[in-house]
């Protein structure tokens, strides 16, 4: 019961261990400057009271949180942060004035405790209370989302360094560079122009993988280019039944994906299909797509989807939405979350 409370406060033991001897010092405190000096000073039943008045508000606080944030992996702002410490501070205010008529009406004592000055001076306090442990709440769960912020920009940054590695090696490693220049070879026993066409394309790759290789968004265009630039050079090594169709390209302006995430798809599609393979990508809306028919080699190729795994990942992180993956049997589409250039920051 205890832990499940924990939960949903979202605070550690520690945390409140330090809100309980904060609230054990502050009435001692209280006591001396009022003259109390005393055995009584250091009694604990004031501050176990005040520790119980600061977990109600905590409570509150952590209520209108789940409540008012419309983004739970967003952080909320000091607007929205001030707007819940009013609320909470009104609505601990009726709690304890409810509670505080109640008990008096029990014992008859509400002519003596709900008199103007006393209304005053225990309302005063409660303001105080109010806003302090409000205070200490907000500012350890603005804390909290910052290092979750803070987290999610390392993973991501992480995830990033571990698809650029993967496609480089899938682009530049030795064993690609050795398939390239076989093939190269080939061509110009067979047909010089070809062999040009070929290096020409190489080399354009080679310039846009590195134009692309500190970046963490780059334009669609550029993505789309990268992308022609890659299947061209592979379709001269595998054969012209290899297609791929770009559709609905001059609606493209004005968005950003993660660089070689087209790459990716491509060479997914390129690794898992055999024989006559048409891709195609399509600009649908605020989604690309990118679909191929499913023609399964002979022998599964070996792949573990580290690369879609760490592509829906950045999605998520990004734009806050998932990729969308589907597999109908006949044909393997990815839809891809554009994200605007102004929308990015």
């Amino acid at each position: 019961m205890l832990q499940r409370y924990f939960n949903y406060l979202q605070v550690d033991r520690t945390f409140l261990l330090l809100v309980f001897i904060f609230s054990y010092f502050l009435v001692i405190s209280n006591r001396v400057r009022a003259g109390m000096l005393s055995w009584y000073t250091f009694t604990p039943e004031g501050p176990l009271a005040n520790f119980l008045a600061a977990l109600v508000i905590f409570s509150l606080v952590r209520f209108w949180l789940n409540r008012l944030q419309t983004k739970p992996q967003s952080s909320a702002g000091w607007p929205q942060y001030l707007s819940i410490a009013a609320i909470t501070l009104l609505c601990y205010l009726l709690f304890t004035n409810g509670v505080g008529l109640l008990i008096a009406s029990l014992f008859g004592n509400v002519a003596r405790n709900f008199n103007t000055e006393t209304l005053l001076h225990s309302n005063v306090n409660h303001l105080v209370d109010s806003v302090l442990y409000a205070g200490i709440y907000l500012a350890y769960y603005h804390y909290q989302q910052a290092q979750r912020y803070r987290q999610q920009v390392a993973d991501y940054n992480e995830q990033l360094a571990q698809l650029k590695i993967q496609q480089l090696k899938a682009q530049l490693n030795p064993h690609f560079v050795f398939n390239s220049l076989n093939t190269l070879d080939e061509l110009i026993a067979v047909d010089g122009r070809q062999a040009s066409d070929y290096l020409n394309a190489f080399a354009q790759l080679y310039r846009l993988s590195l134009q692309h290789a500190e970046l963490q968004l780059v334009p669609l265009s550029q993505e789309l280019e990268f992308a022609r630039q890659y299947f061209r050079l592979m379709q001269q090594r595998l054969g012209e039944g290899y297609q791929l169709t770009i559709t609905n390209e001059p609606l493209a302006p004005g968005y950003l994906l993660p660089p070689f995430s087209l790459q990716l798809l491509l060479e997914n599609a390129l690794l898992h299909n055999s024989g006559s393979l048409e891709v195609s990508i399509t600009l649908q809306h605020d989604y690309l797509q990118v679909s191929n028919p499913l023609q399964p080699k002979p022998h599964k190729a070996l792949g573990n989807g580290v690369g879609l795994a760490n592509l829906s990942k950045q999605w998520l992180f990004l734009t806050g939405k998932n990729i969308d993956i589907n597999q109908d049997g006949q044909q393997f589409t990815v839809r891809l979350p554009l994200i605007r250039e102004q929308s990015h920051v």
